[in-house]
């Protein structure tokens, strides 16, 4: 990487990184391009000059929410533990995440940022959440607890339950309070890895 592409990488993560601050104190409808770029310390013109529009921003926000999430979720890995019960402790890790920043759920999962930067779909790979589970699966089957055929379908219902019961407890639709809902999503999972024996 020459010495322009570094400059130019470090000046999209002074705006990102502002963006973010703004959306963690404000929420999304507080982000505004003028607010970015005085956080940032530049003109909300020059924004422009990294980003197409606000949009593009906001998804360069989201990977970098999603990589905080995964930052967060290995704060659980316990080394003693077996692969089932690490798997478990990883999803009620990246629920209890986004039920405490639900602006980063909304960013992530709700908002309509139109069609993905070209330069994010580049590697066309999962994010580091989406590997980790993918990983804690494979290594469910490895230890016997999944049958390996039915790794991608776990995966699909583990992410599926996850999102849906994130969504009604965001908008206060279920009346749960987190407790209960960890509570409730434990007792899933591990009937979720049962169903699904090797």
């Amino acid at each position: 990487m020459n010495k322009k592409e570094i400059q130019r990488q470090r000046m999209r993560t002074y705006f990102i990184n502002g963006a973010k601050e703004i959306i963690k104190e404000e929420g999304i409808k507080g982000l505004t391009v003028r607010k970015v770029g005085e956080r940032a310390g530049y003109s909300y013109a020059t924004i422009y000059n990294y980003f197409s529009d606000l949009n593009t921003l906001l998804a360069y926000c989201m990977l970098d929410f999603l990589e905080d999430c995964y930052h967060y979720m290995l704060n659980f890995k316990i080394e003693t533990e077996d692969s089932k019960n690490q798997l478990i402790a990883y999803e009620l890790a990246y629920f209890r995440y986004f039920a405490e920043n639900p602006d980063m759920f909304q960013i992530i999962f709700i908002e309509e940022l139109g069609k993905p930067p070209k330069e994010l779909m580049k590697e066309n790979t999962l994010p580091s959440v989406g590997l980790l589970l993918r990983e804690s699966l494979i290594k469910c089957a490895q230890e016997g607890y999944i049958a390996e055929e039915k790794i991608e379908l776990l995966g699909e219902l583990i992410t599926a339950s996850l999102h849906g019961k994130l969504l009604l407890f965001i908008k206060g639709r279920d009346g749960s309070n987190l407790e209960n809902m960890i509570s409730l999503i434990e007792k899933e999972m591990a009937f979720l890895l049962s169903q699904a024996g090797g």
